[in-house]
């Protein structure tokens, strides 16, 4: 009986032997933080957060790093997770649109859909990812396709009046704008970092995100 009672024991143990510990993911290097799986380094946080302290120079490092995220970062990421196959869709249309513009066409025809709209004054009315190219950009020259929260959009320069400095600096701009997001953009971003799952990899960075943004992005945990 006991020869019997160790094999069994031997079989028992087999059976049950423990799974292999999950491995954690490999983020690129200089990862602070992982937003529905896309990794946000302090680089990223950092290149935004000098174009706020062009407008606000005495704020603090760890300020400019909220700005950037909470204005920025966040809303862009969850907007673009939430919606992947039609920003892909809205990227093609926006390159589409650059291309014939940047060729010389005026009108993008046969393309249909959005038309140039202009906006005037400084970052807060034109937007940052427009303002940051519009900064140095020779007037009348089309941009890159730039991605804005919910959005690509294409831009150029019509006016620049030069203020005592660069974020006092008033511009005209042409914008075409290619929406990924339905109806009220605002809203529906807003919802989209409601469902959104937020993950510290330099848990340092808890004292940046502002507390109620960490409660927020739980992946939609009541």
């Amino acid at each position: 009986m006991a020869a019997v009672s160790v094999v069994g024991g031997l079989a028992l143990g087999a059976c049950t032997k423990a799974a292999p510990a999950a491995v954690a993911p490999s983020w690129p290097a200089g990862t602070v933080l992982v937003l529905d799986g896309e990794p946000i380094s302090a680089a990223e946080v950092d290149r935004v957060g000098s174009a706020f302290a062009t407008v606000e120079p005495t704020d603090s490092l760890a300020q400019l790093r909220r700005l950037a995220l909470t204005n920025v970062i966040f809303p862009r990421i969850a907007a673009a997770t939430a919606n992947a196959e039609r920003r892909a869709s809205a990227r093609a249309l926006a390159e589409e649109y650059r291309a014939a513009l940047t060729a010389g066409t005026t009108a993008p025809a046969p393309l249909a859909g959005p038309v140039e709209v202009d906006h005037e004054g400084r970052m807060t009315e034109i937007g940052l990812e427009v303002w940051c190219f519009a900064l140095d950009a020779e007037i009348g020259k089309w941009s890159p396709v730039i991605e804005t929260v919910g959005a690509f959009q294409i831009a150029r320069v019509k006016k620049r009046v030069d203020g005592p400095s660069p974020g006092w600096t008033q511009y005209k701009v042409g914008v075409y704008d290619f929406p990924y997001v339905d109806g009220d953009r605002h809203k529906a971003v807003d919802e989209a970092i409601d469902r959104s799952r937020l993950v510290f990899v330099d848990e340092s960075w808890r004292e940046v995100v502002p507390t109620a943004w960490i409660y927020r992005m739980r992946g939609g945990t009541p």
